[in-house]
């Protein structure tokens, strides 16, 4: 099968209705199977109509091998209709899956990019549980359903009287399968919402089990998790036992209704109003005819989760960028920041303010303040890492904005605080997994290698037991926080971008890593790159040319370093000067 066609998330108002689409051919034939498979369920009524009118009356035993074999003829060929058409279904899922799944990643980062929390594995959950709802048994109950007033229909031609218990007994099925979806409808959305908010905590506690561990809180999160489990199966569970009520008195009156269209049977063939084959088939009818009902209401956990992950995800993908952007030329180490602000999730308080300035190639930029001014969050803003909720910024005159974001990376060095590695080689790292981006493996070896050499741990690579092919746990297990660190700044010079953002980079280094440090801002800043780095140590303070100063989320000072710093200087020396005067004066 052919990849499917890229999503382009502004062809159609419905975030989903474009991957439905480009499955919509195996949903179509998956419908038609259906006809033909419930067509194909009138065969054992029809043998059996056959056998005790014609067979049994006559005695002809070569009319019943006839029968048999066409029996078993339509039979088989039900069989493997049915295997068609479920076999149609997991192509869709799959399809589904291959069409959607990128766009729900993108859509998760983005939200973590705006600040948000990082929801990949509730969207991932949500979009699982509709995709096995329009792929699975749940459909197959929705496509039966169509055939219910097809069969009342063939039973009204066996016997009104049949045709009438048919009809009256899918009518009160209905009404209870809408009587129980009314019930439970809220119950599973209760249940739904507990659920995402427990797998986000214990996706919160899972990804720092160390620091859990370390700190004795391991009772305290089996708690919270507990708590969180106990709040999503307690509606779940109520919904369960309404669901299995009012599904056991589908089933017990589906029965009694096909007992009682056999019975009916009995009494009219007693009358002699119809056939001693049509008893039975009065039988068979009615239980099909009643059959899709009772599957829709054992598969209607399913669906209604299905309902309720639909909506969840719908508003989500809603927001989703337009088109394909244009291939701007790569950039210039030009960046202009103009009231530049970030606030928290949950709009409440401001990160960052009206931060603007101008910078260009072949400077570094030092970013200082106290701890909480906002120098963390104004890197990430620079590294794209995050979204201004005003303001711009833009690279070369383009606003981030106007850019693929993926592409956009390919410009940007970024070394944040933690280093942030991934599961995978150490040459996955550095190399930002170009290889799963499709890059050729001959290139990224040279690349990965030159960067590490830019980066001064090519050596330390080389000691290491498997090279750079060493592989690496969730967030650089494996290696100590200094080589993470190191590891983390080859990555960043992996490519040779034009702008580097460097936080803190020398948090964790030794003498020797920051003298290999300052050759690499050296080396960068002759390059022409642009660096921007946040830096308390006096030795990077010192490399830098200018200064940017923060306070409380706001850009305090800018200038060159000299300026700047005999300007804090004169400010420090007028804090202090009230207390030397009144020692003087006392």
């Amino acid at each position: 099968m052919a990849p499917p066609t890229p999503i382009s998330p502004g062809q159609d108002k419905g975030p989903f209705r474009e991957a439905l689409k480009l499955c919509g051919v195996h949903l179509r034939y998956a419908v038609i199977f259906s006809a033909l498979v419930n067509l194909a369920y009138l065969a054992p009524t029809i043998y059996m109509l056959q056998v005790y009118d014609k067979v049994v009356p006559s005695g002809s035993k070569p009319t019943l091998i006839f029968l048999t074999l066409a029996l078993t003829a339509t039979l088989f060929v039900l069989t493997y209709l049915d295997r068609i058409r479920s076999r149609l279904l997991m192509s869709a899922s799959v399809r589904l899956d291959q069409a959607f799944s990128a766009r729900i990643f993108r859509r998760a980062m983005q939200d973590a990019a705006g600040g948000g929390p990082i929801r990949l594995n509730q969207f991932v959950r949500d979009f699982d549980t509709i995709r096995l709802a329009v792929t699975g048994p749940a459909a197959l109950a929705l496509f039966d359903a169509p055939w219910i007033p097809i069969y009342v229909v063939v039973c009204y031609f066996v016997h009104p009287l049949i045709g009438s218990l048919a009809l009256g007994g899918a009518v009160i099925l209905c009404l209870l399968a809408v009587l129980n979806e009314r019930v439970t409808r809220g119950l599973n959305r209760l249940g739904a919402s507990a659920s995402a908010a427990g797998y986000a905590n214990q996706d919160s506690a899972s990804s720092a089990a160390d620091v859990v561990r370390a700190l004795g809180m391991t009772s305290a999160f089996v708690a919270q998790f507990e708590e969180a489990r106990a709040n999503a199966s307690r509606p779940q569970m109520i919904s369960a036992r309404t669901n299995g009520r009012i599904g056991g008195l589908i089933r017990f009156l589906r029965l009694f209704l096909q007992s009682a269209a056999l019975g009916a049977g009995a009494w009219l063939a007693i009358s002699k109003d119809i056939s001693a084959g049509a008893i039975f088939a009065s039988s068979m009818l009615a239980a099909r005819a009643l059959a899709p009902i009772d599957q829709i209401v054992a598969q209607w956990r399913v669906l209604s989760s299905a309902a309720t992950a639909y909506d969840d995800l719908r508003g989500q993908l809603a927001a989703d960028p337009g088109g394909p952007q244009t291939m701007l030329p790569d950039p210039k180490p030009r960046l202009c920041l103009r009231q530049a602000a970030v606030l928290t999730p949950a709009a409440d308080r401001v990160l960052l303010a009206g931060v603007s300035f101008d910078v260009e190639g072949g400077q570094i930029l030092g970013v200082i303040g106290p701890s909480g001014a906002g120098k963390t969050t104004l890197l990430q803003l620079i590294a794209n890492a995050r979204q201004t909720h005003q303001g711009e910024i833009r690279i070369d005159g383009a606003r981030y904005g106007d850019w693929d974001a993926q592409r956009l990376g390919r410009f940007i060095g970024y070394l944040p605080q933690d280093s942030a590695l991934f599961p995978g080689t150490i040459k996955d790292n550095i190399s930002r997994f170009d290889r799963w981006a499709g890059a050729p493996p001959d290139q990224v070896d040279v690349m990965a290698i030159a960067a590490a050499r830019a980066a001064g741990v090519h050596e330390l690579i080389l000691s290491l037991p498997k090279g750079y092919d060493t592989e690496l746990g969730p967030r650089g297990r494996g290696l100590s926080a200094g080589q993470q660190q190191r590891i983390a700044l080859a990555r960043a010079l992996y490519g040779q971008p034009v702008l580097y953002v460097f936080d803190e980079p020398n948090s964790y280094a030794d003498a020797e890593s920051e003298t290999m440090l300052l050759k690499v801002l050296a080396d960068l800043k002759a390059a022409g790159a642009l660096v921007i780095v946040a830096a308390h140590r006096l030795s990077l303070i010192a490399a830098v040319d200018q200064i940017a100063v923060l306070r409380d989320g706001r850009l305090d000072r800018f200038g060159p370093r000299v300026d700047v710093l005999a300007a804090l200087r004169g400010e420090s020396e007028a804090v202090r000067a009230p207390a030397s005067v009144m020692r003087q004066a006392g």
